[in-house]
């Protein structure tokens, strides 16, 4: 079958176009045909090598939508072949202390597909039936796969970590991205309004239309807290969800209303931070990092997409022999949402 793996890291041009054999379906299994996969952020750090040692080659994609071609006849499941399904990349034992505990996200044995399996830059992928979630008739296999990362991660750190309310003000970074676009549509969803930041217009403006209800040009307000506490009355965000990490942590921090919380779920700018301890000390301020995401989770979210309250976001689409140009692409920042991979 046609894949996109690596067999060393470097940079777009050790992503391989080629042959890999199919997979085989392993009891408990099913095999989607993909259809699409979307690009994060992990794939570029995969590919260069800066969150991955793991043994090569590997085919790459962590977000996967496609057909069910084929099921295991020991998977415990409704599933029937030809369902329109997308995956919870997230591997669990079932069998460990954690997972007996209930605890899932914390499974000992834990994996990834598209990091320590094989993913779904390919035509065919396996995973466990009970990854697999089908997906609403309406609904296309390009927007699927825009779901299952950036709509898990952000309803499991709005809704679970940070426990969203409906009066909350809400800073979301980083409008543009997957997560970030993603955390101002289900932030509005719960009620809350919501400021949102970007580095362009066009990207404040789209942010706008899924729903914020201001927009601050980090470019243009680098001390972004100031318009943070001017559009709150002096008071500053209920909640601040971020993916950048180090450039604006203190920023983050005097943004925060007294009691406010933070959760953190990416650091593509750095990770180390100098703290000034009295912020978190006076506020007093709660700070937590998103951590594994529960099964539990991925099913409560896919409960809202299949009600319509929740909808993928595409910012751009390209063939399954162009992976290298959406790595460009998500390199260059110029884009609104999810990229998508056509299979």
């Amino acid at each position: 079958m046609k894949a996109v793996y690596i067999t060393e890291h470097g940079g777009t041009d050790k992503l391989v176009f080629g042959d890999r054999p199919e997979p085989e379906v392993a009891p408990g299994e099913v095999m989607l045909r993909v259809r699409a996969s979307a690009l994060n952020h992990l794939d570029l750090n995969l590919r260069a090598g800066t969150s991955y040692k793991g043994p090569l080659p590997r085919t790459l994609g962590c977000d996967i939508a496609g057909e069910i071609t084929a099921i295991s006849p020991q998977a415990h499941t409704s599933l029937k072949i030809g369902d329109r399904v997308i995956l919870n990349n997230r591997l669990t034992c079932g069998v460990c202390d954690n997972c007996n505990l209930g605890l899932d996200n914390a499974c000992s044995n834990g994996q990834r597909i598209g990091v320590d399996v094989d993913g779904g830059h390919a035509e065919y992928v396996t995973a466990p039936a009970a990854n697999a979630h089908v997906i609403p008739d309406a609904m296309d296999f390009n927007e699927a796969a825009t779901l299952p990362i950036a709509a898990h991660t952000v309803w499991h750190c709005l809704v679970t970590q940070a426990q969203i309310k409906p009066w909350d003000t809400v800073l979301v970074q980083a409008a543009g991205s997957g997560v970030g676009s993603m955390a101002i549509q289900i932030a509005k969803m719960m009620g809350a309004r919501v400021i949102t930041t970007a580095g362009s217009q066009w990207k404040l403006d789209k942010a706008k239309e899924w729903g914020a209800d201001e927009v601050i040009n980090y470019r243009e307000t680098p001390n972004f807290s100031q318009r943070v506490k001017e559009l709150t009355e002096g008071v500053g965000a209920d909640l601040v969800f971020d993916c950048v990490g180090a450039d604006i942590w203190n920023e983050n921090l005097l943004s925060m209303a007294p009691r406010g919380r933070l959760v953190i779920t990416g650091v593509t700018s750095g990770t180390q931070v100098n703290m000034n301890l009295s912020l978190l000390h006076n506020g007093p301020l709660q700070l937590m990092g998103s951590g594994g995401r529960s099964n539990r989770t991925f099913a409560e979210f896919m409960k809202v997409v299949h009600h319509g309250s929740l909808h993928g976001i595409i910012g751009g689409v390209y063939p399954l022999d162009d992976v290298a140009g959406a790595h460009q692409a998500m390199e260059d920042r110029n884009f609104y949402g999810k990229l998508v991979i056509e299979s």
